[in-house]
């Protein structure tokens, strides 16, 4: 039996440190995995035939820490089922507030549409996910209308969004901060907020952009979470159903912040497949 990590070995080329865009002197990367042949020669490898299904992912850490070298182990489930990743970095609160960072995000999943047939990336499957901040962030660049994002960032999505696959995201920001109650923290969320609070964590908050037209939206969620509250999820969810939006709740028993077991990732992964078929 070929074990499935030598089958990733094989299948996998990693294409990695690309610079999709550059602020303030500082060059934001990504890396991408895209399903191709190995070819022991130059050109080394040959792309697949088929557009590839894509996930565009984005790390978690409290929009203050982490990076993507530390969420690969993430994305090794979407490799092994035969899509691309585009594992993403992005600004951090220290760097910027965090519009700088939903529109890093913005543009990584724009850059994904540009070059879509240089890595023969299928524009109609496009997923973005992410777990905590990262949830956040995937949930707000797939769910902002173009109405608010042309106020907020001068821009579009030019890429459209086949699905959203959350992790414990935050999805309401301000009660979000009131559960942490974390003074220093809350200062550096308030960066641009010129003062209104409330406004502030409505614009940047996924629960706020809630229509019918949303993508559809798989959320996992353990029920035990101390670091975001999994009324987090739920109450999103319920949005979304009053909508008639397609999606789904994964609560896992038990778990807090993510530590789920090997069983219960398999289940949920199980559960992602048959949500998007």
């Amino acid at each position: 039996m070929v074990h499935p990590i030598h089958k990733l070995q094989e299948e996998i080329t990693s294409l990695c440190n690309i610079t999709y865009k550059s602020v303030d002197g500082r060059q934001l990367q990504l890396d991408v995995f895209v399903p191709s042949k190995k070819l022991g020669e130059e050109p080394w490898h040959e792309l697949l035939e088929r557009p590839t299904p894509t996930l565009v992912y984005y790390h978690g850490g409290g929009w203050v820490e982490g990076d993507r070298f530390s969420r690969f182990l993430e994305v090794l489930p979407y490799l092994e089922k035969g899509w691309a990743v585009i594992n993403v970095d992005y600004r951090l609160l220290q760097e910027t507030d965090l519009f700088g960072g939903i529109e890093d995000c913005l543009d990584a999943l724009n850059w994904v549409g540009e070059h879509a047939v240089e890595y023969n990336l299928d524009p109609a499957q496009v997923y973005v996910s992410g777990e905590s901040a990262g949830g956040h962030l995937a949930l707000l660049t797939g769910m902002m209308n173009q109405e608010s994002m042309r106020e907020l960032f001068a821009k579009k999505r030019t890429q459209k969004v086949a699905g959203i696959i959350n992790w414990f995201g935050i999805t309401d920001v301000g009660k979000a901060v009131d559960f942490w109650n974390d003074p220093e923290y809350t200062r550096l969320i308030d960066q641009g907020s010129k003062g209104i609070a409330d406004s502030h964590y409505k614009r940047i908050s996924p629960i706020s952009y809630v229509t019918e037209d949303v993508p559809p939206i798989i959320s996992i969620h353990g029920d035990a979470d101390i670091n975001v509250d999994v009324g987090q999820s739920s109450e999103l969810h319920r949005k979304l159903d009053q909508l008639g939006v397609k999606n789904q709740l994964v609560i896992v028993p038990g778990k807090k912040h993510g530590g789920f077991s090997a069983e219960e990732l398999t289940d949920c992964y199980d559960q992602i497949w048959k949500f998007f078929n």
